[in-house]
């Protein structure tokens, strides 16, 4: 094609742009609008989405983590204090991240445990705190969730305490109980490897 042609064509596309109505114009670039701004809303919801799956993700990561952690106890007992004594502070570190890290204390911690229904068998006392407005314990152990939740629930109300279910999850229940003026809040978590975690709070009156 010689460049006398090549101009022909040119000026022949350029001619036929100039017919093109104004309104078509319009309707072109709104639509070139519409499509961008469809694929900038389908961008946004997905990102939306990844956010909002986020928090699961990362719960189970720790569930899977712990179910490993559990493992690695029973093959190798005793490996977890190796490791603190050669990189001290990683198990604090991971512990960030991955629940049940933290082993049970041999024995009670100082303090003294509240309110009116026994401690469950075999759970050991490793928190203890008061101050101007509560008085909090926690305990921990291996036992069977519903066994320990069961003991604790019969016992208030063999004390006349009424209950409440305040919160309620796989992992962890939410619990208050009320007789006249005295409260106690009890919070039972579900840990890995068989483990439990008991917390017991008192609100104190001013």
């Amino acid at each position: 094609m010689t460049a006398l042609n090549k101009l022909g064509l040119l000026g022949a596309l350029g001619a036929g742009l100039g017919r093109i109505r104004t309104r078509t114009w319009l309707i072109v670039g709104g639509l070139l609008l519409l499509v961008v701004g469809l694929f900038v809303a389908a961008a946004i919801a997905l990102l939306a989405w990844l956010w909002a799956q986020a928090p699961a993700a990362i719960d189970a990561g720790k569930r899977v983590g712990g179910e490993a952690v559990a493992q690695v106890e029973q093959v190798a007992p005793g490996l977890w204090q190796r490791l603190d004594q050669w990189l001290p502070g990683l198990r604090e570190q991971l512990q960030r991240w991955v629940p049940g890290l933290a082993p049970a204390p041999a024995k009670d911690v100082s303090g003294t445990d509240i309110g009116p229904v026994p401690r469950f068998p075999g759970l050991v006392r490793s928190h203890f705190a008061r101050d101007a407005q509560s008085v909090e314990v926690r305990f921990v152990g291996s036992a069977d969730a519903a066994a320990v939740l069961a003991h604790y629930v019969q016992g208030f109300a063999a004390a006349g305490f009424k209950q409440e279910v305040l919160a309620a999850t796989a992992d962890t229940e939410s619990h208050r109980f009320v007789k006249g003026a005295e409260t106690f809040e009890l919070t039972l978590k579900r840990l890995v490897g068989g483990r439990v975690e008991v917390q017991l709070k008192q609100p104190l009156r001013s």
